[in-house]
Parts: structure tokens; C-alpha cells; sequence
């Protein structure tokens, strides 16, 4: 359907805008994986750091209101993948677009056919910004190049810099004074140690739990005091993991926001290849990531902020342990900056 729309739509070769001397601009990027909404963090701090007078505002999936809260963003908005399913609950996000009169709208992501693309154009924005697509433009006014960079985040850095904007920012979720404090009042005295054992098993992800009670074990006997968190994935198998990883404080909170605290707070942070590993990473936690499959170089946490221990079979635990000693920090060391 675009390839066949594309001769009738611009060609994308309108001049890019200069982003500094727009006063209304609507970013966008429509994922429905906390992970992916928190590779976007770098672009939208870039962006509001480079252009102090623009008035920004977020559109993105479920989790854009809670990863995005702290950015400096007038507003931001969560759609869920149902309401794509629904004409007039569409419609109205549509004509919400519309009734804002964006000078700009611009594509944070390189799939040029997907639904964030659609509203890019669908905003009506003047100025349509995005990724050139091969069998022809059909969403923007403006395109650029598709990044040619492995890791996302030097992927986000490359889009930008097609835009005029220069950044060094990583994935980053900005905490207030009193979730901060929240989380200081939760922890015991000891150096927390932060644990996920949960990730997409269908898609060869998962770390075998008897590797991650080894390392726990081992990195226990250094002082640290485990803190897994058990999340809805997790659910079915908490009374197994319980068994697996005790003597252990055990957190099943809700509030992606208080975990991204509570990991603010560790000494360093285990976890497999899954959202978990984006938001270690994105609340300043050193972070070790094991995985399974050989993308580390894509997805992965990378130093200063953690490092990734690529092991097919999820088993070779000294590896873990080894750089969770690296990169071991005090309790309560420092972390991602407050606003």
C-alpha cells in the first residue's frame, strides 16, 4: 500500500527546518516496549538541550507518561496498540495532532512504515521529518538518511546529527528528589544488589535460573545483598525463584518509576537481555547483561554503564561475576542526575 502511494505523495526533499526557530514541535515514537520508549530518552534530551525555545511534546506507546515524566516535554502522549482498532478513539488522537498546529513533527524511529510514521503525517504539521524510505517517501516533507550505526543508541546519535543536533546522551530516566527518597527509605543499610532473572523465553533471551543463583551466591559472599524483582512474566514462577535465589529481599512493585528508583540505588544490577537491562541502565545503575543471542553490540549496556557477557547457553557465571566486580559501586553511589 505505501510503495503504491509513494508516486503521489512528496518526495521528501524539502530543505530540513532549522529546529531552533520552531516554536512548537511534536516528537514521536510509537513503540509498545518500555525498552524501546527508553531509546528514545537520548534523542528527546538532545532535542530540548539544543533547542531551549522550543516547545516539545511526546507522542509515543503505554509507557511514554511514566519513561518521559522529568524530560522537559509541555506534553506527552501514551497510546495503546487497541486503540489503533478503533476508528473513532483514532480519530480523536488525530484531530487532538491536528488542533495543536505543530510547526513540526518528526520520526524518532528509522521504520518508516509504521504507525508513528502514519501520525507524523496524519499531525498535519507543516514540516513532516523522517527516515527515506527505499521504495518511495509516502509520511514526510523532509528526509534523511536511515542510520547506518550497529548499537541504537549511536543510532539515535547518527539520526540527530542529520538533524543539526550533536549528542553524548544516553538512555536515561530523570527520578525526582522524592522518589530518590523513596527508595533510600526502602533499602536496608547493606549494598544492594539488583537481580532480573525474567525475559522472552520464546525468543531464546531467558538466563537459566541456576546460573543466576550462582552468581548471586557468589556476589552475596562479596557483601552485596540480593534485591530480584519479580515482575508479571516472573509471576507464575515466584515460589521457584524465591527458592532459587533466597536468603533475598523479594519486590513485586507495580510502578516502573519505584524500580527505576530502587535500581538507582544498587551497587549493580543483574539482569538478562529484556526492559529491565534499558531501565538499569537508564536510572544509572551499573549493569551487567547476559545474552544469549549475539546482538549485545546492538541493545546492550556498554561502559561506563555496564557491560555485556554474551553466553549462549546462559551458564558461564564467572564471566557475570567478574564484571559485576568491575563495575561494583559504594551503596547509594552515584547515579543518572536528578532534573
Amino acid at each position: 500500500m505505501l510503495r503504491a502511494a509513494a508516486p503521489w505523495a512528496p518526495r521528501g526533499d524539502a530543505p530540513l527546518p532549522k529546529l531552533t526557530d520552531l516554536g512548537r514541535v511534536l516528537l514521536v515514537n510509537v513503540n509498545f516496549r518500555l525498552g524501546n520508549t527508553l531509546l528514545a530518552t537520548p534523542a528527546v534530551a538532545a532535542l530540548a538541550e539544543a533547542c531551549p525555545a522550543t516547545r516539545f511534546d511526546f507522542l509515543g506507546g503505554p509507557a511514554a507518561p511514566l519513561v518521559m515524566r522529568g524530560q522537559r516535554l509541555e506534553r506527552v502522549l501514551g497510546v495503546a496498540r487497541r486503540e489503533f482498532g478503533q476508528p473513532l478513539r483514532l480519530a480523536g488522537l488525530i484531530r487532538a495532532l491536528r488542533g495543536a498546529r505543530y510547526d513540526a513533527a518528526v520520526h524518532l524511529s528509522p521504520a518508516t512504515s509504521s504507525l508513528g510514521g502514519f501520525l507524523v503525517w496524519a499531525s498535519g504539521a507543516p514540516h513532516r521529518i523522517g527516515c527515506r524510505r527505499a521504495q518511495g517517501n509516502v509520511y514526510f516533507t523532509s528526509t534523511i538518511p536511515a542510520p547506518r550505526a550497529r548499537h541504537k543508541v549511536d543510532r539515535v546519535r547518527e539520526y540527530l546529527a542529520a538533524l543539526g543536533i550533536a549528542s553524548q546522551h544516553e538512555r536515561r530516566l530523570v527520578l525526582s528528589e522524592e522518589e530518590r527518597a523513596w527508595a533510600e527509605g526502602e533499602l536496608a543499610a547493606r549494598p544492594p544488589l539488583g537481580v532480573f532473572v525474567g525475559a522472552r523465553e520464546r525468543k531464546g533471551k531467558g538466563w537459566p535460573l541456576a546460573s543466576a543463583a550462582a552468581a548471586v551466591a557468589a556476589l552475596r559472599a562479596d557483601g552485596l545483598h540480593p534485591l530480584v524483582f519479580i515482575g508479571p512474566e516472573e509471576a507464575a514462577r515466584a515460589d521457584e525463584i524465591r527458592r532459587a535465589l533466597a536468603p533475598a529481599d523479594f519486590v513485586r512493585e507495580p510502578d516502573v518509576r519505584r524500580v527505576a528508583a530502587l535500581l538507582s540505588r544498587c551497587a549493580v544490577v543483574l539482569t538478562p537481555d529484556a526492559g529491565p537491562m534499558h531501565l538499569a541502565v537508564a536510572a544509572g545503575a551499573p549493569t551487567v547483561a547476559v545474552f544469549r543471542r549475539p546482538n549485545a553490540d546492538r541493545w546492550g549496556p556498554r561502559p561506563p554503564h555496564g557491560e555485556a557477557v554474551v553466553d549462549p547457553d546462559g551458564t558461564d557465571v564467572a564471566a557475570v561475576v567478574a564484571a559485576a566486580r568491575r563495575l561494583s559501586r559504594p551503596a547509594g553511589g552515584a547515579s543518572a542526575p536528578s532534573p
